[in-house]
């Protein structure tokens, strides 16, 4: 199990150096662990296909890598005993029909199989709504609408951070091998004054600034002016939410037409926020201390 959750990071992060070593070390870990096992396997392989043991067994292992591969997609591993077990399931049912070989047994692992995929959707929109729960208790977000979505195209949000009183959300752009924050969000219960200062993503680091103020419309103001957008301000729903930052492409457009393209697309983006469901907290939870609860079923 774990050279294929080692493989399906590294697959996932060639871009962060750090992370990639990670994925490099669970692979590694994985395989020193799974050695050993797999000679015992091979032990009783050979009593069931004396002349073709080694064969059956690769095939049986590639079979196994694929099945657990694609069970990543349906259900994302996490380190929890539910997760463990289902990830489990799939080279169980398959070891039992390589090493019995009775047409029942194969049965029984086909039929296995496919009520583990059966199952993938309900238990991974459980383990969603489990880890939504845990991450706001333990952190202490006092109303899950301060979760608010926002996608800035070509970035990505990084996990929320909380400072007991903001919700913050930093958003990654590619630049070369790293990422660069080029984005932030910010959220606040209540309606906090508008105009006061705005946090931006600065490349390694973050910083406030203070730009003009502008009503747009009731609930809305924008920050910045005709040729240098910053950002916008909405209040709805009992949050305030400020939204700054963003990279569209240029084609030739002067300063004042690239700021007015800038400031029209933010604006559109902040008005598509909305209060974060368990699916899209599943990748936005920031790390807290492992509970029971989280331990059984994440």
């Amino acid at each position: 199990m774990l050279p294929v959750i080692g493989i399906k990071a590294w697959l996932g992060v060639s871009e962060d150096g750090i992370l990639l070593l990670v994925s490099m070390a669970v692979v590694v870990v994985g395989l020193l662990m799974a050695v050993p096992v797999m000679l015992l396997v091979l032990h009783e392989v050979r009593r069931s296909w004396p002349r073709y043991a080694k064969t059956v067994l690769a095939c049986a292992l590639l079979a196994d890598m694929g099945v657990m591969l694609l069970l990543t997609v349906a259900l994302p591993f996490r380190w929890g005993l539910l997760s463990c077990l289902m990830y489990c399931l799939p080279a169980l049912f398959m070891a039992c029909a390589t090493i019995l070989r009775s047409r029942a047994t194969v049965q029984a692992a086909v039929g296995g199989l496919l009520a583990v995929y059966i199952l993938a959707v309900p238990v991974r929109e459980l383990q969603q709504h489990v880890a939504a729960k845990e991450w706001l208790r333990a952190t202490g977000i006092p109303s899950r609408a301060m979760a608010q979505v926002v996608a800035l195209p070509g970035m990505t949000q990084e996990p929320y951070t909380w400072d007991g009183k903001t919700l913050t959300a930093m958003f990654d752009l590619p630049m070369g091998p790293s990422q660069a924050w080029m984005g932030a969000e910010r959220v606040t219960l209540g309606y906090v004054n508008p105009c006061g200062p705005l946090l931006e993503g600065a490349g390694d680091a973050s910083e406030t600034e203070s730009p003009p103020c502008v009503q747009d419309r009731p609930g809305l103001w924008f920050r910045g002016t005709s040729d240098d957008v910053v950002g916008y301000v909405l209040q709805r729903d009992g949050v305030t939410i400020s939204l700054t930052g963003g990279l569209w492409p240029r084609a030739g457009e002067s300063d004042v037409e690239y700021a007015a393209k800038r400031r029209a697309a933010l604006r559109q983006v902040i008005l598509a926020a909305h209060p974060a469901t368990d699916a899209e907290l599943w990748s936005r939870e920031g790390s807290t201390k492992p509970t029971l609860v989280g331990l059984l079923l994440l």
